[in-house]
C-alpha cells in the first residue's frame, strides 16, 4: 500500500513539473536573456551608393568600388562602372535589412525584402560579432541603433586588391557594415 502512495505522489510531483515546464516555455525572454543576445532581432538602413564607396576609401580599398555598387546599376558591368567619371551617378538610396536570429542565424533582405545573404553568426565578446566563420565586426547598440564596423585583416584587404572585380570577404564585409552609418531596429515581422 506504501509503495502504490509513493507512486502516486511521484506521478503527481512529476505532472507538475511537466507542466510548470511547459508553462515557462510559453513565457517571453527575462531581460537578463535579452542581453545575453543583444543583436538578435531585425534592423534597417537606407543605404546609399556614395557612403559605400566613402566607406570603401576609408578602409583602402577604393579599387573594389564598381564591384561594390553594381546593387545600385544592376544592368552595368563591372567596366561599365569603372569607366563612370562619378561612380554613383544616378543612384537611388535603397533599403536595406539584417537580421540576426536567437539560435545564430544571419541574413539580410534587399529593399524589396528577398533575401539576399545568408550564414551563421556567433557573439565572440561584448562588443565583436563574427559571421560566417571569416567575416570579423565590432559592433554597439544603443537605444535601439545598431553600428557595425568590419575588421578587415591584412590577408583580406590584399585578397581583395588583388581582384578587385571579383567578390571578397573584404569588400563584402563593408557592404554589410555600411561603417558609421546606423542601422535602426524594426520588428522582425517573421524573420528573426
Amino acid at each position: 500500500m506504501l509503495a502504490v502512495k509513493e507512486h502516486r505522489r511521484l506521478s503527481v510531483l512529476t505532472l507538475a513539473v511537466t507542466l510548470l515546464g511547459a508553462f515557462l516555455l510559453l513565457l517571453p525572454p527575462s531581460p537578463a536573456q535579452a542581453e545575453t543576445n543583444p543583436i538578435a532581432g531585425r534592423w534597417q538602413q537606407n543605404h546609399k551608393c556614395q557612403q559605400l564607396v566613402d566607406a570603401l576609401n576609408d578602409l583602402g580599398l577604393s579599387a573594389l568600388a564598381p564591384g561594390m555598387v553594381g546593387d545600385y546599376f544592376p544592368d552595368q558591368t563591372y567596366d561599365e562602372l569603372a569607366a563612370k567619371d562619378d561612380l554613383c551617378s544616378g543612384a537611388r538610396p535603397q533599403i536595406h535589412y539584417h537580421f540576426f536570429t536567437e539560435d545564430g542565424f544571419f541574413g539580410s533582405l534587399d529593399q524589396f525584402e528577398n533575401q539576399v545573404d545568408d550564414g551563421t553568426y556567433v557573439i565572440v565578446d561584448s562588443n565583436t560579432l563574427q559571421i560566417a566563420g571569416n567575416a570579423t565586426f565590432d559592433y554597439s547598440i544603443q537605444g535601439g541603433t545598431l553600428k557595425l564596423t568590419p575588421i578587415i585583416t591584412d590577408d583580406q584587404r590584399q585578397e581583395a586588391l588583388e581582384h578587385p572585380e571579383n567578390f571578397s570577404t573584404a569588400g563584402w564585409m563593408v557592404a554589410v557594415s555600411y561603417p558609421g552609418i546606423k542601422w535602426k531596429q524594426v520588428p522582425c515581422e517573421g524573420w528573426c
